[in-house]
């Protein structure tokens, strides 16, 4: 019988320190604020606490529209068919580690279109063609996560360029 309510207690006091990690949140102090610097980059700033002291990383994907001109091997081109999706990235440690759990971000991710991309992917005729001369039409929009020993804490939350 003893052993019985020593492993209920066991299991209790398991249950109780799983519901308060469950509960525990970030707690953002201000922002997080995501800015878009026209549109070719987006910087995302914030000051939270609750992050505890394992590395907190937070990530901003970009997300834009770019259409290309179709190019085959001899160099004729012809326009491209589908506008494409693109994005760019960038990620940050809050630095949460050293400071009792809490956290900063201050991350500017900037958009740079690909070069070349396949000319499948574009609307070309077929494979044997590519897509050059890349025109943006900007960030459409931003994605901030934030993660921590592999799990997400925060996010994924998606902010619209308003400018678009």
């Amino acid at each position: 019988m003893r052993r019985f309510v020593f492993s209920m207690a066991a299991v209790g006091v398991a249950l109780a320190l799983t519901a308060t990690v469950a509960l525990a949140a970030v707690t953002w102090h201000s922002g997080p604020t995501v800015t878009f610097n026209g549109t070719t980059s987006v910087t995302v700033t914030g000051d939270g606490s609750g992050f505890g002291n394992q590395p907190a990383i937070a990530t901003l994907t970009v997300n834009a529209s770019v259409t290309y001109t179709c190019q085959n091997k001899g160099g004729a081109q012809a326009p491209g068919q589908n506008p494409v999706d693109a994005t760019s990235s960038g990620s940050q440690d809050l630095g949460n580690g050293d400071h009792n759990g809490r956290g900063i971000i201050n991350l500017t991710v900037a958009f740079s279109p690909a070069a070349t991309v396949p000319g499948k992917s574009i609307g070309c005729p077929n494979g044997n063609w590519i897509g050059v001369d890349p025109v943006s039409s900007g960030i459409t929009s931003a994605t901030l996560t934030i993660t921590q020993g592999g799990k997400t804490i925060f996010g994924p939350t998606t902010y619209d360029n308003p400018n678009n």
